[in-house]
């Protein structure tokens, strides 16, 4: 949870960046079909995940400052668990749910006006012979390949393209094109087809997945306004471009529809907002009437855009949680612990360090011990000196030992072989009446000649899988004093058999580790 909630805040950072930079360039360009490039780089950056990253370690989201003083205590059955002085809430857990809310209830009121729609459609009527032949008409200007169908409605509705899994239709009010003549009319629906043209209604889709997931940041309502009002505009142009002489009709029409849609409660998702924007309509009036001709973007500005647009979402820094060393965390506990299972508290020990604790067979004492406010690994140092144990750490795991090392029995005592020795150290299951698994034919290591008569000894830590039957399924040497040492244990232990582990009687897979001990003697 902590990396998908990374993940948004670092896709959040990095569009807000790229939305000021959006906004200056914005101010020094008259083209709209670069504005409408910049904020859909802005949108896009929002969701999309980055292909090369750079990591940047942060805490981890408070996690500690929240934990607080965490405590250990015993309850029914004898076992220990997590439990704080009151009642608390995980922070992460918080913030998770309260996203998770916000994006179901802005999916639900899109999913509502879909609905609206919907049932607003029932009532529609086939448009008119002679409105349909326009439609079909300016729909070849435009190129395009599919004249889509066209729907007239007596509800006061923006006049829209209504995409539903692949079928897209063109609404028009009657009302509003009562209030319209013919070249008014032709600038409406051409101004509708661009937007078909462009493909602006699967930009929607985009805009919705954006503010389902950051509702709660105003940079992806800004950059879903600022690509809205950047279709329009680019349309705009379409329309002039291809009707130049109705120029002045156009402008008419935008102000006829701004009337007819005035007083009316448009909802802030609705793509109508900008066609009936009154702040925005001096300046597309402007440019409407302007006689410059409409400007796109030329093939190398679009490979530019492109080259940058993949750059952006290519790399980008990704904060991640810093916590590879959870005793630098330094969290403070309080135990209060009453003839608790050793096995118990270093299973939850397991649960603060974030990682495996094995423990050697055969330890499974009682610890009674009150502890006030201190770093959790001090606290499990003082447990473990108190049980005459000992903890160090192999990789990514933490194994407990007897604090003299423990006993070592020999395999093959022959001389001159050297004596190699064994001691097993099963990880801890938590639940249940779970038994280690036990050896039952075992072949001892062969000491490779070159390091005996080298002086090379030491430990060979290895963590090996024994399935249901018994048999080694695999050896993963975590520590050794040279590859030859490993090489030989490894060998030895995948011709060993044993019998199986169990839990509640039934036998289970388990991870386990080996020490072998290569000692000259």
């Amino acid at each position: 949870m902590d990396s998908l909630i990374a993940f948004g805040l670092t896709n959040a950072a990095t569009a807000g960046v790229l939305a000021i930079a959006a906004a200056a360039i914005a101010r020094f360009t008259r083209r709209p079909a670069l504005w409408y490039a910049l904020w859909l780089v802005v949108l896009l950056r929002l969701l999309a995940p980055p292909i090369f990253a750079v990591d940047l370690a942060i805490p981890d989201f408070g996690r500690e400052a929240a934990t607080g003083a965490t405590e250990l205590v015993e309850v029914a059955g004898g076992t220990v668990s997590l439990a704080g002085a009151g009642f608390s809430l995980d922070p992460i857990a918080v913030i998770a749910a309260l996203w998770a809310a916000g994006a179901m209830a802005v999916v639900g009121f899109a999913v509502a006006q879909s609905f609206q729609l919907r049932q607003i459609l029932t009532s529609s009527e086939p448009a008119p012979a002679t409105l349909g032949r326009r439609v079909a008409d300016l729909s070849r200007r435009l190129g395009l390949r599919r004249v889509p169908p066209t729907v007239v409605v007596e509800d006061r509705v923006p006049p829209m393209l209504w995409a539903f899994l692949g079928s897209v239709r063109l609404i028009l009010p009657t009302e509003l094109l009562a209030r319209l003549d013919d070249r008014e009319t032709d600038t409406l629906l051409a101004h509708e087809l661009a937007h078909l043209s462009r493909r602006d209604h699967w930009v929607r889709h985009l805009e919705l997945a954006a503010l389902a997931l950051f509702w709660w940041n105003p940079v992806a309502w800004w950059a879903t306004r600022r690509v809205r009002r950047a279709q329009e505009l680019c349309c705009d142009q379409r329309v002039a471009a291809l009707l130049p002489a109705n120029r002045r009709a156009y402008a008419d029409t935008l102000v006829e529809t701004a009337r007819f849609l005035s007083g009316r409660s448009l909802p802030v998702g609705s793509p109508a907002r900008a066609m009936a924007d009154l702040t925005q309509m001096k300046g597309r009036i402007q440019m409407i009437m302007s006689t410059d001709r409409a400007r796109d973007l030329g093939p190398a500005a679009r490979l530019g855009a492109a080259a940058i647009l993949l750059a952006v979402l290519a790399i980008s820094p990704v904060l991640t949680a810093d916590t590879d060393d959870p005793e630098a965390l330094g969290r403070p506990i309080s135990l209060e612990l009453r003839d608790a299972s050793v096995q118990d508290v270093l299973a939850t020990f397991s649960k603060l360090a974030g990682k495996d604790i094995l423990v050697e067979p055969g330890i499974d004492s009682k610890v009674t011990i009150t502890i006030k406010e201190i770093p959790w690994d001090q606290a499990l140092d003082i447990i473990l000196e108190q049980e005459g144990l000992r903890w160090e750490k192999i990789g990514d795991r933490i194994i407990i030992r007897r604090g003299d090392g423990g006993p070592t029995a020999p395999i093959e005592p022959s001389a001159p072989q050297a004596m190699v020795t064994t001691e097993t150290v099963h990880k801890f299951v938590e639940g249940g009446d779970i038994t280690e698994p036990e050896i039952i034919e075992k072949t001892p290591p062969t000491y490779p000649e070159e390091m005996r008569k080298g002086g090379v000894s030491g430990l060979v830590i290895a963590e090996l899988v024994i399935d249901t039957n018994g048999q080694v399924r695999h050896v993963d040497v975590k520590e050794s004093p040279a590859p030859e040492l490993a090489a030989a244990a490894t060998a030895a232990i995948e011709s060993w058999t044993f019998k199986p582990a169990t839990k509640d009687g039934e036998p289970i897979t388990v991870s386990y580790i080996v020490t072998i001990k290569f000692s000259l003697q």
